[in-house]
């Protein structure tokens, strides 16, 4: 006999919203705030509460827009530790923990509660830790995330030719996640835009330039490095322009008479990325964030690195870039390499289509969406925390 239901079905319990994750970023310079605030912004639109503690006042411009986060200048270590105690926290990034790395109150033992997931969120610096002991590796740090993709951080270890020495105990703790902030490259009508901007012909190669970080200083040299290589090349009947983003205040006013040379002062960040992604070929120094722009858009790139002799980190920027080239994404030369070979490699990546490709297919290969990536690995670790 068919059975009917002879009562109505109890209504179902609504279900309980999630909680928010409340994410505390701390920032110590501009790139790193750079950084932060990719991060933060994905998890904010996941639904994270963000609250952010900028380490230098003048990182305040940078989140000024962001009104979804609430902003905290931490200028010293005893202010951080007062707003996690008051906002309690799920998490703490450290944006570069060099800058704790020598503070006893922090080196020595974690000034938070247990149950706060601490991460350590670094790139370089952080790997030659044996043979410059003044940047510390925190060993209470539950983790480290490195923006770096896995391939590159490996390319780097001693294990495998690179120069990073990283103790034991602290390389079981580092997870690499990828690029950030990462990027999408523009559609192709916005980059046809910036190229008809700029007046580069159908018949034209264009180069984007630029030697100024904040940490490298003005590369004056592979400035000039890239005038002597294009002189070669547009003497032989190549037409290429370059635009050079970044002061003429201490460069040679021979070299700056080229009419091939095209100048900016300086370019808001997405008019930069929109810039360089229209171009053919990057020539820059080591700076990591104009490297991940143009590897993100798959724009071949050379970076003309310096050893530093006189400086504390003689062989930084050399074991900065390596990995990279040899992992096929990026070409390095140093302030050293003849101008015939720098102009030689020049000229293949602008018109060999085969050796130009090989560099685009691999760093398609390579590129990971880190804020994508860096967001996953928290919620897992925050799980098993």
């Amino acid at each position: 006999m068919k059975k009917y239901i002879t009562k109505w079905p109890k209504k179902a319990k609504p279900r309980k919203k999630k909680k928010p994750l409340k994410l505390l970023f701390v920032s110590r310079g501009p790139g790193e705030t750079a950084q932060a605030r990719a991060l933060a912004k994905y998890a904010s639109k996941k639904g994270s509460r963000i609250i952010f503690a900028p380490h230098q006042k003048r990182n305040l411009l940078f989140l000024s827009k962001d009104r979804e986060f609430r902003v905290f200048l931490t200028e010293t270590p005893r202010k951080l530790i007062k707003i996690a105690k008051k906002e309690k926290p799920e998490v703490i990034l450290f944006f570069n923990t060099k800058m704790w790395a020598r503070k006893p109150a922090f080196y020595k033992g974690s000034p938070f509660a247990k149950n706060i997931l601490t991460l350590g969120v670094d790139s370089n610096w952080l790997f030659n830790n044996k043979k410059y002991p003044k940047y510390k590796f925190i060993e209470w740090m539950d983790k480290y995330l490195v923006l770096f993709p896995r391939m590159i951080f490996e390319l780097g270890l001693k294990e495998k030719k690179g120069d990073f020495l990283v103790p034991k105990k602290m390389l079981d703790k580092i997870i690499p996640v990828g690029f950030i902030p990462s990027y999408k490259k523009p559609a192709q009508k916005a980059r046809q835009r910036i190229r008809k901007k700029y007046g580069i012909r159908k018949d034209e190669k264009f180069i984007f330039s630029y030697f100024s970080g904040f940490g490298a200083g003005h590369r004056v040299f592979a400035f000039n490095n890239l005038i002597e290589a294009v002189d070669r090349l547009v003497k032989s009947g190549r037409k290429i322009k370059v635009l050079y983003v970044g002061s003429t205040n201490d460069l040679d006013k021979k070299m700056l008479k080229r009419k091939w040379l095209l100048k900016r002062a300086g370019l808001d960040s997405s008019e930069y990325f929109l810039t360089l992604s229209s171009s053919d070929l990057v020539f820059q120094h080591q700076g990591m964030v104009t490297l991940s722009q143009a590897l993100s858009s798959q724009i071949p790139v050379i970076c003309n690195v310096h050893i530093l002799k006189d400086e504390a980190l003689p062989r930084i920027h050399f074991w900065e870039v390596s990995p990279f080239k040899r992992a096929g994404v990026a070409e390095m030369f140093s302030k050293s390499t003849p101008i015939k070979k720098i102009s030689k490699r020049i000229e293949e990546l602008l018109y060999n289509p085969r050796k130009r490709k090989e560099m685009q297919r691999r760093q398609k290969e390579i590129f990971r969406n880190g804020e994508e990536i860096a967001f996953k690995v928290i919620k897992n670790l925050i799980k098993s925390h």
